[in-house]
């Protein structure tokens, strides 16, 4: 469903955005963990959606498209479209494809209607390939198991009609791996987008392999990836990129590989990287194994 936008907050990027009449707002890596409140997660996801349209002075009809990247054994997806998920204020419905749903919040008799706001959701997998590399799978729930080479992997992926992502990880595009990541590159022997994600930390400043992604004319799909932690529950959303005009909500899914894939230039992207003491304190967290189940 769309909302309408009005001037809020000030322009905080340099350069303006082109007008559109109406687009669609997208996070490439989510995640809902365990000790996610759906309620609060899909409110979250929401309100970063909004602000983010605020803050680049967009000022159409927006649709905002959560891309999950579910890990082996999550399947929150599937249980959603056979309605084992629910959320207080929101109803989850079924769409004319098996990879997408519409999360649909009610407003309630004091907004005057029952027409509430929504959220697509599309189906995407997390496969971790035998060098301890991340691969998504974006837009098909793909049925590939961790543990192969990555070049297999990869391939899968293609196979499957997903769209195939190198996504950034902390520690992971170094060394030995970084030089695997630096050859899918260069080999450029298939499809392949690279992932950013609010995770990095911002004084960093970008890494050199996607700065090369970037001249090589790949594309680069950011997402907010959010750990397992009980407050990272409100931050999906908050990390992406834009597209012009709606999505198909009947298929969105479908519609949305379809976009990307004509895309022939980065689409404008939205979102900064973590502060010090929260990346410090993330890691520091995921070291100690402090996770929620």
């Amino acid at each position: 469903m769309l909302w309408p936008l009005t001037q809020g907050m000030e322009m905080t990027y340099a350069t303006p955005f082109p007008r559109y009449s109406a687009f669609a707002l997208v996070d490439a890596h989510v995640h809902i963990h365990p000790c996610f409140p759906l309620e609060s997660f899909l409110e979250g996801a929401l309100e970063n959606f909004r602000r983010a349209a605020s803050r680049l002075s967009l000022f159409g009809s927006a649709t905002g498209c959560l891309l999950l990247a579910e890990m082996a054994g999550a399947r929150w997806l599937r249980r959603a479209r056979d309605g084992e998920e629910t959320a207080e204020g929101w109803t989850l419905v079924r769409t004319e494809e098996e990879s997408s749903l519409v999360a649909r919040r009610i407003t309630g008799e004091s907004a005057g209607d029952s027409i509430g706001e929504s959220l697509i959701l599309v189906a995407g997998r997390q496969i971790a390939a035998r060098e301890r590399l991340e691969v998504l799978a974006l837009g098909r729930d793909v049925d590939i198991p961790d543990g192969l080479p990555l070049d297999e992997t990869l391939l899968r992926v293609r196979l499957s009609g997903a769209l195939p992502v190198l996504p950034w990880g902390f520690g992971k595009w170094w060394g030995h791996r970084g030089g695997l990541v630096a050859e899918a590159l260069a080999r450029q022997d298939g499809e392949l987008y690279l992932g950013d994600n609010s995770g990095r930390l911002r004084l960093a400043g970008e890494p050199r392999l996607l700065r090369e992604a970037r001249e090589r004319g790949l594309l680069i799909l950011p997402g907010t990836d959010p750990l397992p932690f009980p407050d990272h529950s409100g931050r999906a959303g908050s990390f992406g990129f834009v597209l012009e005009g709606p999505l198909d909500e009947r298929q969105p899914a479908e519609d949305l590989l379809r976009r990307i894939r004509s895309l022939r230039e980065q689409p404008r992207t939205y979102g900064r990287g973590e502060t010090l003491p929260r990346f410090l304190r993330d890691q520091a967290t995921l070291q100690l194994r402090q996770v929620c189940a």
